[in-house]
C-alpha cells in the first residue's frame, strides 16, 4: 500500500518522534513523507498529495501547545476541519494526529512513549482504513 504523511517541523523533538514511529509502523509499504513549518500548513500539503493520487491513506502529524490565548485552539480546530473536509472531498482516509497538549508530560507520553504513541497509532489506523471496504 501507499501512504502519505505530512508532519509539522514545529516542536521538532516531538513531531520527529511521531514521524519516526509512524514510518516504522508502515515499514514494508511505500511512504511519502513531507515536512511543513507548522500544523496550520498540514492540510494544504495533504491536499497536494491527494491530488497526485494513488494514496491508500494520508496521515497528519503535529503538536500544538495550548497556551494562554485562543491561538492554539484556532489552529487545531481549523486544521482538523480542513483535514476532514479533505478526506470527504478527495475520498481518501485522512488520519488526524495533530495533538494539543498543555504540559511537557502530556507531550512526552503521547509522542515519546512506548505504550501510548500517537505516531504508531496513526499508522495503525491508516492501515485499517486503507483496507476498509464499504
Amino acid at each position: 500500500m501507499r501512504f502519505g504523511i505530512v508532519c509539522s517541523r514545529f516542536n521538532g523533538r516531538y513531531t520527529d518522534a511521531l514521524l519516526a514511529s509512524a514510518e516504522a509502523a508502515l515499514r514494508g509499504h511505500e511512504v511519502v513523507s513531507v515536512r511543513v513549518p507548522g500544523s496550520f500548513e498540514i492540510p494544504l500539503a495533504l491536499d497536494r498529495l491527494a491530488r497526485r493520487g494513488g494514496f491508500d491513506a494520508l496521515i497528519a502529524l503535529g503538536l500544538i501547545w495550548q497556551g494562554q490565548t485562543d491561538h492554539a485552539a484556532l489552529i487545531a480546530s481549523e486544521c482538523a476541519r480542513a483535514c476532514m473536509d479533505l478526506a470527504i472531498r478527495r475520498d481518501v482516509p485522512v488520519i488526524f494526529e495533530v495533538l494539543t497538549v498543555r504540559t511537557e508530560a502530556q507531550a512526552k507520553a503521547r509522542c515519546l512513549g512506548k505504550r501510548l504513541n500517537r505516531g504508531r497509532e496513526a499508522a495503525e489506523t491508516a492501515l485499517a482504513m486503507a483496507g476498509l471496504k464499504v
